[in-house]
């Protein structure tokens, strides 16, 4: 289980000894039994100077991985963390493998919801359940509308709730929201260590995979405007005939990564900056949709700038896709 204690504990140092050991096994992998060629253009516009995030398209599993191989064999670079969503940590192997690895784990609204709904009822939320839960989360109903949109589960999940914390720790939703803010202060601590200690962090702004680019979610402009951090647009185009599947293991091919130059905050994003404090990914943050969203979008036309042909921008998922709170990285 990934919490905020989970998230304190991880130790982010200057030298990513578990990337460079994965790192060696690597350029035999790339080299046997097909050659895995990865092409960099744009590294000219990798700040030295200072720490960025880098955004990147989600075409496959481990297209992040060409990506901090080509950086590290380049040599002069920084090295680099990733932010990982937690719920790839509920298998505690691959858990050890991320934190082993520099992983950021994200524990979102909705992977706080699953976890609550594991614990009280031994199974997953089905999708009623979980629809409820979220909209009582994010405040569109109160608990009493909740239990009768959701059921008998949703009622077990609230009950179980109110006897694990204390009575004047305020509504289920409210308590729910501190541990999420908790939990993404201590994600908002340990990337700072992070690019304290001189790492540059790698951000799947779309939020799940597709081959198309989908329109950026909000997360990576949150914690860029409150931390004045840059990011760095990066478009990786032909990763996934490399990795086509779950497999580790490349399949041989050519990839291109195409980096494109810093959106700063004071520029590119000078007239989405919130007028009140927030906390990224929470609710605090939800009162500032509008200027976030325009950033996001900023953000999705960066990358789709960086793309081919095959990965460009799915216009109608542009048209379609809302922003989600719980959802966000």
């Amino acid at each position: 289980m990934v919490d905020e204690t989970h998230i304190r504990r991880q130790r982010i140092g200057r030298t990513p000894w578990g990337q460079i050991v994965v790192g060696q096994a690597m350029r035999v992998d790339y080299r046997l039994p097909r050659p895995t060629r990865i092409a960099l253009e744009g590294v000219e516009n990798v700040p030295r100077d200072r720490r960025v995030l880098f955004a990147l398209n989600h075409t496959d599993r481990y297209n992040y991985w060409p990506f901090q191989y080509a950086m590290w064999r380049r040599g002069g670079l920084p090295y680099t963390a990733v932010w990982i969503k937690a719920k790839y940590y509920r298998n505690a192997l691959l858990g050890a493998f991320f934190d082993l690895m520099d992983g950021i784990p994200l524990p979102s609204r909705g992977y706080l919801l699953l976890l609550r709904g594991q614990a009280a009822l031994g199974r997953r939320l089905d999708d009623r359940e979980y629809r409820a839960l979220r909209d009582l989360s994010v405040g569109r109903i109160g608990e009493a509308a909740a239990r009768e949109a959701g059921g008998e589960g949703v009622a077990r999940v609230l009950g179980a709730a109110l006897a694990g914390f204390d009575p004047a720790g305020g509504p289920w939703a409210d308590r729910l929201e501190r541990d999420l803010e908790g939990a993404m202060g201590a994600v908002e601590d340990l990337t700072l260590r992070a690019m304290a200690a001189g790492r540059n962090v790698i951000v799947f702004p779309q939020g799940t995979r597709s081959l198309r680019l989908l329109p950026a979610r909000t997360g990576i402009v949150q914690f860029a405007i409150r931390h004045g951090v840059p990011i760095v647009p990066v478009g990786s185009n032909g990763c996934e005939r490399v990795y086509p599947g779950a497999s580790p293991f490349s399949k041989g091919g050519d990839v291109t990564y195409r980096i494109g130059r810093p959106l700063e905050v004071d520029d590119a994003f000078a007239d989405c900056r919130p007028d009140g404090p927030f906390v990224p990914f929470t609710r605090s943050a939800d009162r500032y949709r509008e200027p976030f969203d325009r950033a996001a979008a900023r953000v999705t036309e960066a990358i789709d700038a960086l793309l081919d042909a095959p990965y460009r921008l799915d216009p109608a998922a542009a048209a379609t896709r809302g922003t989600d709170l719980g959802r966000l990285v």
